[in-house]
């Protein structure tokens, strides 16, 4: 309800939209290109959400182009690795007005033993603790108490970069914990993994038992053609009224592709789903960005938080890329991939010299 609402408030400045699941929640408004002032620019909303499946992708793709004509730029997440492109089912229907997002929420009542019991859970006696701790000892201890525990929300403060940010709940109070305006979220309380500990989890996610091994052979990894047809269908619209749709299989952490390769089965199932995405890709003229082996593009394990949710960072490498081969006209229908990979200088090149 947050980001459909968030695009109604916005809906005179949004041009480019991001949808996808999760993993594609750390793009930000600074990974699109700088256009000529002559143009238009990019005035992004990413509206990605948690695990977000693709047949809801396509509802809200072509929900927004019908309500919201100035969105000209998609950039569309295609996830096995969740596994959202395997969803049987039809495209849903989807009711983005905001009588409908809110339903449910602005006359549910909470009673005072709900209200209590959220009150006394750990996490919110944890962090009334920290917050109780750090009261007592500012300078002026009773005027610090009465704003965090009487207000309805917390004093804006600056963040990284100078961005301003308030807190409407006291669980990570003071941490740039949330979504950012342009839709992207923080990961504030989230951390970089390790080499060695990245290492142990791409050998983890390749074993037969793990759930990226099983999530890759849903349906045999076969996608939900009837749904992919659709949101081609959506695409070629958009592009045909002179848009741009960008179609990106999200990064996963370095190596983890390779590792589950050596799984049969995965091995077959993942031939599978991208042998589907390159025919369709195709069929519709469309190029599909593979970034699940994100070594390709320069991305680190260190540019992790998990097996499947990078950093910024390596969204920017991979978007720049992107952007670069774009703007030279080399992208042609089908899945792409760097076939030798991008050096780490290389990526950082990409990122200092994207289309201006």
């Amino acid at each position: 309800p947050f980001k459909s609402l968030r695009l109604v408030d916005r809906k005179d400045e949004v041009n480019t939209i991001i949808l996808g699941a999760s993993s594609l929640m750390a793009v930000s408004q600074d990974m699109l290109p700088q256009l000529p002032q002559s143009q238009t620019p990019h005035v992004m909303l990413n509206i990605a959400s948690t695990a977000n499946l693709t047949p809801t992708v396509t509802a809200e793709a072509e929900t927004i182009a019908r309500h919201y004509p100035k969105v000209q730029t998609f950039v569309i997440g295609l996830d096995w690795s969740i596994p959202a492109l395997f969803q049987i089912g039809d495209v849903p229907a989807l009711n983005m007005a905001p009588d409908a997002q809110l339903a449910g929420y602005v006359t549910q009542a909470i009673s005072w033993q709900q209200r209590i019991t959220d009150a006394l859970s750990l996490p919110k006696v944890e962090a009334l603790g920290r917050l109780l701790r750090d009261n007592l000892r500012a300078e002026a201890p009773l005027a610090a108490i009465r704003d965090t525990f009487f207000k309805f929300s917390g004093e804006p403060y600056a963040c990284a970069g100078g961005v301003l940010a308030r807190d409407f709940d006291i669980v990570g109070r003071g941490r740039c914990l949330g979504f950012r305006y342009d839709g992207s979220w923080t990961f504030a309380l989230d951390q970089h993994l390790s080499p060695a500990r990245a290492q142990v989890l791409a050998r983890a996610a390749a074993a037969p038992s793990s759930k990226f091994a099983k999530y890759a052979c849903t349906t045999q990894g076969e996608p939900n053609a009837a749904v992919l047809n659709r949101l081609g269908a959506f695409a070629r619209g958009v592009i045909e009224r002179g848009g741009h749709v960008t179609f990106i299989v999200p990064p996963i952490l370095p190596g983890m592709v390779t590792e589950m390769h050596k799984l049969p089965d995965a091995h077959q199932c993942l031939t599978r789903t991208y042998t589907a995405l390159d025919t369709w890709a195709r069929k519709h003229g469309l190029t599909v960005m593979d970034a699940a082996p994100s070594e390709l593009y320069g991305c680190t394990a260190q540019e992790f938080l998990d097996e499947n949710h990078a950093w910024p960072e390596c969204h920017t490498r991979v978007l720049a890329h992107y952007w670069t081969l774009n703007a030279s006209g080399s992208l042609t229908p089908g899945v792409y991939r760097p076939k030798q990979g991008i050096a780490p200088t290389d990526a950082a090149r990409i990122n200092e010299t994207r289309p201006q």
